[in-house]
């Protein structure tokens, strides 16, 4: 599942932030996240947000709300279309277990910074887990997003609690102020294709993916909501492809259940061979290059191989793209699993 987010009082004026809802929602996006007291926002927040939620009620989309306990008091958040109110600071445990049975929507707990004693405790106090949902924070400095091992910790922790989780990635195209560095939750997410990072959050026993800056371009929500659950899409940069080549390299792959310790292997790769694959200028394989083997391997030519280590050039093999941006995605793949290349 993947939600965009949106920030009043900030740079973009309410008429941007309604026609961006449009966009998303036009793609299939039905998930928005706002916060509530961001620091530097202007007082357009508290009316802006209002005309927000009536509109995501118009085009049938949940909110999250990140909020503070100084904002609850200004509006009858009843009266409103939330979907969950992220919990950001001052907040007991009482208080929270309260809130789990006082309100009509979800609380979402920060999850990037509560234990399983956290959650032991609020059990002993009779919060409703079926009123609760864990959401990871976002990182607007640079070096401060958490770590991959944190964050699968931490969602193993909530998936024994019953609880759904979220977390946040960056868009490329449109960095949300004032710091303009993205807003990931993992720091290996900061600067990469939001498409790889948002399927390596997916993969990670995470629930609901969303774009923390805003806005992120359209260009953006359309690879988003092409992603499927049930196949890994791996960006790559072309290296001299051939038009036999590109017949190959095209369509759905499926690592073989017997790949090899060092590569991937495509199972269906040879299969697509229609024309001979010419020796090209050999070059040392990397890791993460994709390569394709030409007619000097004989039976072989044809095969489709995605590097897992260095290897050194070889004549009969021809070098074909570099993957290396889906590095975290090509990490998860094991034998069985499908894949698509999709050319940058």
């Amino acid at each position: 599942m993947l939600g965009v987010s949106i920030y009043s009082g900030m740079e973009y004026s309410l008429r941007e932030n309604l026609a961006y809802l449009e966009l998303a929602n036009s793609y299939g996006i039905k998930t928005l996240f706002t916060s509530l007291h961001i620091p530097e926002a202007d007082d357009r927040v508290y009316h802006e947000t209002k005309e927000i939620l009536v509109k995501t009620k118009e085009l049938n989309m949940k909110v999250i709300a990140d909020i503070s306990k100084d904002f609850m008091s200004r509006l009858k958040l009843e009266d409103y279309n939330i979907y969950a109110l992220r919990l950001d600071f001052g907040f007991s445990q009482r208080e929270i277990a309260d809130f789990t049975r006082k309100y009509p929507f979800k609380i979402q707990l920060n999850a990037s910074t509560i234990s399983r004693g956290y959650l032991s405790q609020l059990k002993e106090l009779g919060a409703d887990f079926d009123r609760l949902e864990a959401g990871h924070n976002y990182y607007p400095r640079r070096d401060t997003g958490i770590a991959y091992e944190l964050l699968i910790e931490r969602n193993r922790a909530f998936r024994e609690y019953g609880l759904s989780t979220m977390a946040f990635i960056p868009s490329r195209e449109g960095k949300r102020g004032p710091i303009y560095e993205g807003l990931p939750t993992l720091e290996a997410h900061r600067d990469i294709n939001p498409i790889v990072a948002a399927q390596h959050l997916l993969r990670s026993e995470t629930d609901l993916v969303v774009v923390g800056d805003a806005f992120a371009s359209e260009a953006e929500l359309k690879a988003l909501s092409e992603i499927d659950n049930s196949l890994y899409s791996l960006p790559f940069r072309p290296i001299n492809i051939t038009g036999e080549e590109a017949l190959i390299i095209n369509g759905i792959h499926t690592n073989r259940m017997d790949p090899g310790e060092f590569v991937i292997r495509s199972q269906e790769a040879r299969l697509r061979k229609a024309l001979p694959i010419k020796n090209k200028q050999s070059m040392d394989r990397k890791k993460y290059y994709i390569t394709i083997d030409n007619e000097g391997y004989l039976r072989y030519e044809g095969e489709l191989q995605i590097m897992r280590r260095d290897h050194l050039a070889d004549e009969r093999v021809n070098v074909v793209g570099d993957a290396t941006e889906a590095a975290l995605l090509i990490d998860l793949i094991r034998p069985g699993d499908s894949f698509r290349l999709i050319s940058e």
